[in-house]
């Protein structure tokens, strides 16, 4: 019997392959949105710091820069937020490609290997027959 192929091989390996271009990208989405997380947390820990700073004595120029700071804060706070939306909305893009691409590989993996364990049935079957005939014919010599 001859050893199995399948039949559609060049398209499963295409198909894995995009799979993990689609995880890759994935990856990048879900770092990007992090990194703006991270970002956030860092403004939110420098504001916390800014608020609880005593400025009662200081003079006014100084108190305008904290007050400065804490706007600038607040700022860059929106606009984090907005990227961080602008962000998720791209991770959940590429998480639907992945999963679509999933889908795809899962599709022929399945076929493959129901197409195996077809082949093996009948590679088993023919090698029964092949000893039935062996075990046979040596009875019937006899």
């Amino acid at each position: 019997m001859k050893k199995f192929v399948f039949s559609m091989e060049k398209i499963l390996d295409l198909r894995e392959y995009e799979e993990k271009q689609a995880q890759i990208e994935l990856g990048k989405a879900i770092a990007d949105a992090e990194k703006i997380r991270q970002q956030l947390n860092f403004v939110a820990i420098e504001k916390a710091k800014m608020l609880s700073m005593d400025i009662s004595g200081t003079s006014i120029n100084e108190r305008l820069v904290h007050e400065n700071y804490l706007v600038r804060l607040d700022r860059q706070k929106e606009v984090l937020l907005e990227e961080l939306a602008a962000a998720e909305l791209i991770v959940e893009e590429k998480r639907a490609v992945f999963a679509e691409a999933l889908k795809k590989r899962k599709v022929l993996s399945n076929l493959k290997e129901k197409q195996l364990q077809q082949y093996k049935k009948e590679k088993q079957l023919e090698e029964d027959n092949i000893v039935d005939d062996i075990v046979t014919s040596r009875f019937k010599s006899k």
